[in-house]
């Protein structure tokens, strides 16, 4: 249901039906911008052993005077959320019958157990590591950064225009993270719901004040850029906005026009490095970190506790804190420096990605 984020969600979808195929199950797709609404409406009344789709938005989609599509359509429904379950708050709210969640962080399952009691089951997986189609090829950029370039000043901005009432406990959410950067969002909303007293539902509250988890994911995201850049070491940046930032002042900086997913992989395929900062994910792995495994490239990156409970900073990729961000050319500098130990990590961190593909992702969903 719908194309975004570099039309990820394709391939995710593409990927766990190959791989569901492989082993026999038989797969249907529906893809909303290729089919009309008379055939989404004609899956009432059919059967399957699941439904699954990525950051869906097919809860709210009813029949009018019957109800919601997917409580008439005979099977379990997995929503797979891929960021923090304040995003889908709308989809989550659904009272629907023979509804499961699966995140990527171990803290948004707990969120939605603790908010979303109507919601069936709830499970942690983080998506799977996905191959590029050529394969590992020649190193042609030494450090990529594969994403959206996000400008805390907009967002800054948008939270200052909002009435003083709202504006106020965006800030201190802010101030709460950047002062505490393990600290989930969910941790820093609730401390000041509790301090404010507020007569509304604290999930209704964590939703209301995303900007917040926006522009703090924004604010740190821009600041590794800058350190990276300061480092000296070539750095390639793909994606949308980079006109927007200040890193494209350092002559060391690439900008590379924005591709799909299946392109970024073949860039990432093509990086000796890939630069991931994690967004908010405090018991989560980005894609981007397993992407990079996968496909020779050592990842350098800042930890979270899932990270740390399959891959080892040093052996597995090169680790940088949020609390010392100034370090992150040192960092940089030493593993840049280092052949034998780069050759060891992608050895290392590829064995172990191996068993984290969609492959074994189907094994577990499955089961």
């Amino acid at each position: 249901m719908g194309n975004m984020a570099y039309s990820s969600m394709r391939v995710f979808a593409d990927e766990l039906g190959k791989e569901l195929q492989k082993i026999g199950v038989e797969v249907e797709y529906f893809d909303s911008q290729k089919e009309s609404l008379e055939t989404l409406e004609a899956l009432a009344g059919k059967s399957y052993s699941a439904v699954i789709d990525f950051n869906s938005k097919l809860p709210g989609v009813e029949i009018e005077g019957v109800g919601y599509l997917l409580d008439e359509i005979d099977a379990p429904f997995f929503n797979y959320i891929l960021d923090h379950p304040i995003y889908h708050h709308a989809s989550l709210e659904r009272m629907l019958k023979n509804y499961h969640i699966i995140s990527v962080d171990k803290d948004h399952t707990e969120y939605v157990k603790c908010h979303y009691p109507h919601v069936r089951s709830v499970h942690t997986l983080p998506l799977g590591a996905v191959r590029a189609e050529s394969g590992v090829l020649s190193k042609q950029y030494e450090i990529l950064f594969p994403a959206t370039f996000l400008n805390p000043d907009e967002y800054y901005e948008m939270i200052k225009q909002l009435p003083q009432m709202m504006r106020e406990p965006v800030i201190d959410i802010i101030e709460i993270l950047k002062s505490d950067t393990s600290c989930s969002y969910e941790t820093a909303a609730m401390q000041v719901y509790e301090r404010e007293n507020l007569p509304m539902e604290f999930r209704v509250f964590a939703q209301s004040n995303f900007l917040a988890d926006i522009y703090i994911r924004a604010y740190f995201r821009e600041k590794v850029l800058e350190a990276v850049a300061k480092s000296g070491q070539p750095l390639a940046v793909c994606g949308e906005k980079y006109n927007e930032s200040s890193i494209t002042e350092y002559s060391n900086v690439t900008i590379i026009p924005e591709v799909n997913y299946k392109e970024s992989l073949e860039l990432i395929a093509r990086s000796e490095f890939v630069l991931n900062v994690m967004p908010w994910f405090k018991a989560g792995i980005h894609d981007r970190v397993l992407n990079s495994m996968i496909n020779g490239a050592v990842s350098i990156t800042d930890s979270s506790r899932m990270l740390e409970g399959y891959f080892t900073d040093g052996k597995d990729y090169a680790g940088y804190s949020l609390e010392r961000i100034t370090e992150i050319p040192e960092v940089i500098a030493n593993i840049v420096s280092d052949k034998n130990r780069q050759s060891e990590i992608i050895r290392n961190a590829e064995e172990k990605a191996e068993k984290m593909t969609f492959k074994r992702h189907v094994e577990i969903l499955v089961h």
